[in-house]
């Protein structure tokens, strides 16, 4: 299984499943990838963006997925050591994990 990892500035880390992402959005400098839910969990990582690139990591987060199958894991955005997938990412903003039930 593939995952995806991120990591806060501040520390917080995550990695998820790639089979489980249902929609990669950008917006002005942000792009946010969203999972499905698992066990009543919604799960969702923002990624700060450089203004005009929105799109172009769009398009390279989904040739990730789906070009990437049994390589493991992958890392998308790490502040702690400054290494991102795409130039464009300039931060993982936040990774949210929120309880539904």
């Amino acid at each position: 299984m593939d995952f995806w990892y991120f990591q806060t500035g501040a520390d917080d880390a995550s990695a998820f499943p790639v089979k489980d992402i249902i929609a990669i959005d950008a917006s002005t400098g942000a792009v946010t990838v969203y999972f499905a839910p698992v066990d009543d969990v919604v799960s969702n990582v923002a990624l700060t963006v450089t203004a005009g690139q929105e799109e172009a990591v769009v398009q390279a987060l989904c040739g990730f997925a789906s070009s990437r199958v049994g390589y493991g894991r992958m890392v998308i955005a790490d502040d702690a050591n400054s290494v991102y997938a795409h130039a464009g990412i300039t931060a993982c903003g936040a990774i949210a994990l929120d309880v539904t039930a």
